[in-house]
Parts: C-alpha cells; structure tokens; sequence
C-alpha cells in the first residue's frame, strides 16, 4: 500500500507496534499521533485483534467501533 511508505513508524521496529508493554504502547501512540497517514492506518486496524493501528489499541478499536 502506498500510503505505508508515509508512516511515521516505518522507521521503527515492527514490533513495538504489537508490544502490549504500557511503555512501548505509550511510545508507539506518540509515534502516530504525529503520523501523516493514521486515518488510513486506523482503517487497516479496525478489524484487527493485535497492535497498535492509527494510534489506538485493539480496545480502542473496539470501544470506537461500538459508537
């Protein structure tokens, strides 16, 4: 996908996006808040039980999907 190459996280080692550890999910959070491309990345990661996806947890996703 296009738009991936314009992620703030690509830089970062893929596996800080599915660290449940508060500090890397924290970081990873900072990391999209700042990212050109989260609206597109949050679209990927709705359905998506793991990870870290347009700055939001798999709880997240959830809790938004449900409103």
């Amino acid at each position: 996908m296009k738009w991936q190459a314009k992620a703030a996280c690509t830089p970062e080692d893929s596996a800080l996006m599915f660290s449940e550890l508060g500090s890397k999910v924290a970081r990873m959070k900072a990391i999209c808040a700042n990212c050109p491309v989260q609206v597109q990345c949050l679209a990927l990661g709705m359905d998506d039980e793991f990870g870290i996806f347009g700055g939001m947890t798999p709880d997240e996703r959830k809790q938004l999907a449900t409103v």
